[in-house]
């Protein structure tokens, strides 16, 4: 009789955790009976804990979707529900005696309570969940757990690669050189090019307690040779890698090449009310001069746009002796013209269109580009030793324009391979959102795994139901039938459909002569083109849009080289030089030296801890 006990019992906590991990919010379990009243108890204590389980893992989805049915603000919805307006926590009830049924059983009833605490930017919630077999009011049978969830904002994980897009990721060229990882969220494409990948490890995060001495936790093993000497990292790719048997570096060896890796989220920047809050909290500035000890020129404070009459753009242009001065993260609501040399740390959010004209340096750049080498130990001696060095990011809402969009040639080149069909940016890219993966991994057509929505000329998108409306989860300024931002075929989170990127977006929204510029144009400038290159050779700043990344630099006999990240959701970078080195900038490593200045992500809903109330399952009732 043991035996089958035991075996009973097996089956029961198995069933239990399948549906768990498929995300039931019930426990449906099948009984095996003995006839034996001490084997029917232990199966009911045994159900009594698989619903209050359940309840436990309804609660983290519930988290989890309230977090990113505000991905302009995460937190938002969820501290109206677990604080008060003073910033205090409440309990939540989010269940109570509420049956739990499965193909029309009902296995019992679990009652759930939140409650939560906030440390800046993470909110770790305790969830109460007691399971009642067969209810609460009669119950036989009940068993209470509970576990800590963390829900976490963090620096976009983006900015841990040298490259990386959104889309299908093309490495054409023998003379393309990523010095750190490279990503895409669709296939990435050598093409039978030999360009380099040369890696480097990556961590969960940086700890900077100890400012003189950052700490690297978390060192992640991605070749899973059980080795943490510095070997990781490479190319991943959230479809397939084609072509890429000539790749030079980490990147070239087969255990450094992962494919079908899961996709990593793009930050949500079209709605910047939440990055001008954090501007303003810092007391952000921008300056010009100031060099020699002479007094500097503000141009603008944390928010440009935001005062009655106050312009929109902004126009900077830094020199060694008058350089642009940076001080923590600023918003501009318009476009952002940005050249020369630059000075202090900091980062721009722009409304716009981000353009950067001419070379962009950094007066006090970090000593080398790179560690000595990819150890644990050099790279956190490198970060410590370049933390107080200059460093910028520049976010835009709408494209990132590198060099004379004005020019011709600029404009043909970057107008063919926008709109040719291998770089499709249009918003009917299906499920996934990566275009080109219609036929599925299996790249048949008509089986199971095929992404039926894309091309199918239809926005496929959710909204906001009267349940979220009910919960409690809709955020402020939306209303049930909104679309939920960057839901289905949403791709940029701004909740209306995108067709192909055209050359107008690349287009000023104000002439330059308008008189709508903040900042030091040169006076007399009428013309783009007579601040702008069509050479460009160094860009020294992190670089992030969720739209396209544009350039077309023939600057012959020199190499163009961009030292911090290159994040876009797809690119038309065209290059005439001898090499295109992007080398990232380890300060952003696993977070970042600079994460406060950084766009930020909600970090999927995770357990902390988890234990039962109850050390014996309570037998409540009389014995069945």
């Amino acid at each position: 009789m043991r035996n089958r006990a035991n075996a009973g019992s097996t089956l029961i906590v198995a069933l239990a955790s399948t549906m768990l991990a498929a995300g039931i919010a019930c426990a449906g379990l099948s009984i095996a009976t003995t006839g034996q009243a001490d084997t029917a108890r232990e199966e009911l204590k045994l159900r009594a804990k698989a619903v209050a389980d359940a309840g436990v893992h309804r609660a983290i989805a519930f988290l989890d979707q309230t977090a990113r049915l505000s991905p302009f603000e995460p937190f938002a919805t969820l501290d109206d529900l677990l604080f008060d307006g003073g910033g205090a926590a409440i309990d939540y009830l989010l269940a109570e005696d509420e049956p739990l049924v499965m193909g029309g059983t009902t296995y019992g009833t679990c009652s759930v309570l939140l409650t939560a605490s906030a440390s800046g930017l993470v909110r770790d919630v305790t969830v109460t969940a007691t399971g009642y077999v067969p209810n609460r009011a009669s119950a036989k049978f009940r068993r209470t757990m509970q576990a800590v969830v963390r829900v976490e904002q963090r620096p976009a994980e983006v900015f841990d690669y040298s490259y990386f897009i959104n889309n299908w990721g093309w490495f054409y060229g023998n003379t393309i050189n990523g010095y750190g990882n490279v990503r895409s969220n669709g296939q990435f494409d050598a093409a039978n090019y030999a360009p380099g990948a040369f890696g480097t490890p990556r961590y969960e995060r940086i700890d900077l307690a100890n400012p003189a001495a950052p700490d690297l936790v978390g060192y992640q093993d991605d070749n899973g040779d059980g080795v943490l000497d510095g070997s990781d990292g490479g190319i991943f790719a959230g479809w397939d890698i084609k072509d890429a048997g000539n790749v030079r570096g980490l990147g070239g060896e087969a255990q450094n090449q992962h494919d079908f890796v899961a996709q990593t989220a793009m930050p949500n920047l079209n709605d910047l009310s939440v990055y001008e809050a954090r501007a303003l909290a810092a007391g952000a500035s921008l300056a010009i001069g100031g060099a020699g000890g002479l007094p500097a020129t503000p141009v603008a404070d944390a928010v440009l746009g935001d005062g009655v009459g106050e312009k929109q753009n902004l126009v900077l242009i830094g020199t060694v002796d008058q350089p642009i001065l940076l001080d923590g993260p600023v918003v501009v609501r318009g476009d952002v013209i940005i050249a020369g040399v630059v000075s202090g740390q900091g980062a721009i959010y722009a409304g716009g269109n981000v353009y950067i004209a001419n070379d962009l340096t950094y007066l006090d750049p970090p000593a080398t580009s790179l560690p000595a080498t990819n150890s644990e130990a050099d790279t956190e001696a490198w970060i410590a030793a370049n933390r107080s060095k200059d460093f910028l990011g520049l976010f835009a809402r709408e494209h990132v324009v590198f060099g004379d969009y004005t020019h011709w040639i600029w404009r043909y080149y970057v107008d063919w391979w926008t709109n040719d069909a291998m770089n499709a940016s249009a918003e009917d890219a299906g499920e996934d959102q990566i275009p080109g993966t219609r036929a599925g991994r299996d790249g048949i057509m008509d089986t199971a795994d095929d992404d039926v929505l894309e091309g199918d000329g239809c926005f496929t998108v959710s909204h906001y139901t009267e349940a979220h409306a009910a919960l409690g989860q809709i955020p402020a300024g939306k209303s049930v039938g909104d679309v939920i931002p960057g839901s289905g075929e949403d791709i940029d989170g701004d909740g209306a459909y995108d067709g192909t990127t055209t050359l107008a977006e690349f287009d000023l929204a104000a002439a330059l002569d308008s008189g709508e510029w903040a900042g030091n144009l040169p006076a007399g400038t009428l013309h783009y083109s007579e601040i702008a290159t069509l050479e460009l050779t160094d860009v020294q700043a992190a670089v992030y849009t969720n739209h396209a990344a544009a350039m077309v630099t023939l600057a012959w006999g020199e190499d163009f080289d961009l030292l911090g990240a290159l994040v876009s959701r797809n690119e038309s970078m065209i290059y005439g030089t001898n090499h295109l080195n992007l080398t990232h900038d380890r300060r952003l490593t696993a977070g970042g030296a600079y994460g406060t200045l950084l766009p930020s992500e909600i970090v999927p809903a995770r357990i902390l801890a988890w234990r039962s109330l109850e050390q014996d399952l309570h037998y409540l009732g009389a014995a069945p």
